[in-house]
């Protein structure tokens, strides 16, 4: 392949969690592999490293060796020769390789830019991937079926003659107003509304909702015939605009059982909400909507999520030359937990207000693909025993993030950007004034590239580890499978996250053309089972003094992680985080209303333009 300018380097040197080995280098077109000499005793495999493009965040290449830069390095390593490569991967593998030449690093940097950064998603490894026999058999494209899950949910769609079994089973149907997403083009192609909704109301509540994101029926809570609706944020703007189909159908839904009230929860911050009435959009007029309460749940946005993780990587970055303990100033300064904290918090209100208050929850953030995709799934998995099999959880990924359309291939960013490739060698550079120039380029190139990028999913899969680790014996599946599900996310083996909506999956035929992700678990479904599973058919809430690192996402122990946690404890030995981020939140809190009475005051002054 013409973008392999060098396929193999002997005694390569390789740095991983302090230890350093030597062995050959490979790229081929879809792998960097790493081999160490032979042993007779090792077992098969053992002896390599294997690497998929798709899986590198960031490479940088710079004079020396990699060791330059370990706190703890070793003085007898002639570490000025050669050069290096240091690789971070998207699964928070830190990686170092050693060269003696430096055109050869130089060669290996400049292949793995090509080979990792892709201009079509068709050229992805998941284009060209044959599955091994044990996946062969297996379709997990079928997995998740509609009118078949929301029949599970108990649900008697277009069933008016049938005997109702459970409050307002009867009070739904199905409809193909979206079925050629003319309405909405990242919607599911069908949608669930009450009976007594016209495809003509909904057409016209679709265009007060951002991006046409109608209110749409995602769970049925058979226990008491409450419902999570999700959308978009409507379309108030400073005229205050109302729709009278958007305000009928939450009136609709509040008569399909006795419940009668709806809550309205907007997962952003105040300040947010009214910041994008500015520009057209905004969050409901409660008067508008008899019977309607609503909350908001201070919920930050998809920047300050990226800019928390990415902090939490800067903490580990010498992963690959040290074991040194992670600097824990920076774990605490980046705020990860406390997001964490936010979501679970949020969470733990709207279960309740389903459950226990029977109330009908109106969930959406903005767009409706992030956050409510996130708040969506999680109510789910704690209201819904079937959600917390290993076959629920993938059909809720299906139906809450997939069908609804979060966005995944843009927020993961797999069209790589070459800005992720860092030369600070100097080797390729005829003058410093170039190489100046070319540092700045990259820079601002690089904040258009990440500007969409977000770990969404990387988050929503945490908050579920928090829940597994609170609750050990009530998921089917176990923390490995979370592990290995976040790295399929960015592996691009599969073809189930590559593209951003039910259409454009549909047009690049995905499912004729790829293999599902699914097939790889189901294939070796006993090693993400939970042994010590068992079956609990209760509702169960968030504990909100129990939230720490996922050490074993990061290849860390407990302890180097959330040590600081375990310092700052009570004396009994138990970890109430929950105390810590409610002084974080009441204080960022009054910052908030000052900010939204600048924001209010700023409003005020707008003039109208009839």
């Amino acid at each position: 392949m013409e973008y392999i300018k060098i396929a193999q380097v002997p005694d390569a040197v390789l740095h991983k969690k302090g230890n350093t080995v030597k062995g050959v280098l490979h790229l081929t077109t879809h792998h960097l592999i790493f081999t160490l000499p032979q042993v007779e005793t090792a077992p098969r495999g053992s002896q390599e490293l294997w690497l998929c493009y798709p899986m590198i965040e960031r490479v940088t290449f710079t004079k020396g060796s990699a060791l330059l830069y370990a706190p703890d390095k070793d003085e007898s390593f002639q570490l000025t020769k050669g050069a290096n490569l240091r690789i971070i991967c998207r699964d928070y593998t830190f990686l170092a390789f050693d060269f003696k030449d430096v055109k050869q690093c130089n060669d290996v940097f400049e292949s793995l830019l090509k080979l990792t950064c892709v201009n079509s998603l068709e050229n992805l490894y998941a284009f060209l991937y044959s599955p091994v026999k044990i996946e062969a058999p297996l379709n997990g494209w079928k997995i998740y079926e509609p009118v078949r899950e929301f029949a599970r949910q108990g649900l008697k769609l277009n069933s008016p003659n049938s005997s109702s079994e459970h409050p307002g089973d009867k009070m739904w149907r199905m409809s193909n107003i979206n079925e050629s997403y003319r309405v909405c083009t990242s919607y599911p192609s069908v949608i669930v509304t009450p009976a007594s909704i016209s495809n003509s109301v909904l057409h016209h509540a679709s265009k007060f909702r951002s991006k046409g994101r109608m209110p749409a029926l995602t769970y049925y809570h058979k226990y008491n015939g409450c419902s999570i609706i999700r959308c978009s944020q409507p379309l108030v703007g400073l005229k205050q605009n109302r729709s009278m189909q958007d305000e009928k159908l939450l009136l609709e839904v509040t008569k399909t059982n006795e419940a009668s009230s709806v809550l309205i929860v907007d997962a952003r911050p105040v300040a947010n909400a009214i910041a994008q009435t500015a520009l057209g959009a905004g969050s409901e007029i409660v008067e508008y909507y008899p019977n309607a309460k609503k909350v908001f749940l201070n919920i930050d946005n998809i920047h300050v999520i990226r800019d928390s993780l990415n902090k939490v990587t800067e903490a580990l970055k010498n992963t690959d030359i040290s074991m040194e303990p992670p600097n824990q100033d920076l774990l605490i300064k980046s705020g990860w937990l406390k997001l964490i904290y936010t979501v679970l918090t949020g969470l733990d209100m709207i279960v309740k207000s389903l459950h226990l208050n029977k109330q009908h929850l109106l969930l959406h953030c903005s767009d409706g693909w992030d956050r409510t995709s996130q708040l969506a799934a999680l109510a789910q998995l704690l209201l819904d025993p079937y959600y917390r099999t290993l076959e629920g959880i993938m059909v809720l990924i299906e139906k809450d993030w997939l069908s609804f359309g979060h966005r995944f291939n843009e927020r993961s960013g797999h069209l790589q950007s070459e800005t992720k490739f860092v030369d600070n060698s100097e080797y390729s550079s005829t003058n410093q004034a170039q190489h100046a120039i070319k540092q700045v380029t990259t820079h601002f190139r690089h904040r258009k590239h990440v500007k969409y990028t977000s770990p969404i999913f990387h988050q929503f899969l945490d908050c579920i580890y928090q829940l597994l680790k609170q609750n050990p014996t009530i998921f089917e599946f176990n923390e490995r499978f979370l592990r290995r599900l976040l790295y399929h996310l960015y592996s691009c083996q599969y073809g189930t996250f590559l593209y951003d909506s039910e259409l454009e999956r549909r047009q690049a035929k995905v499912s004729e053309k790829t293999r599902s992700v699914w097939d790889y678990f189901l294939a070796r479904k006993s090693q993400f089972v939970n042994p010590d599973y068992k079956r609990l058919d209760e509702v169960v809430y968030p504990d909100l003094s129990k939230i720490s690192f996922w050490y074993e996402l990061f290849g860390r122990t407990d302890e180097e992680l959330n040590g600081f946690l375990n310092e700052s404890s009570a004396s009994s030995g138990n970890i109430d985080t929950s105390l810590y981020y409610e002084s974080q939140t009441k204080n960022e809190t009054a910052e908030m209303g000052i900010k939204l009475q600048e924001t209010q005051t700023l409003l005020s002054q707008v003039e109208l333009k009839e």
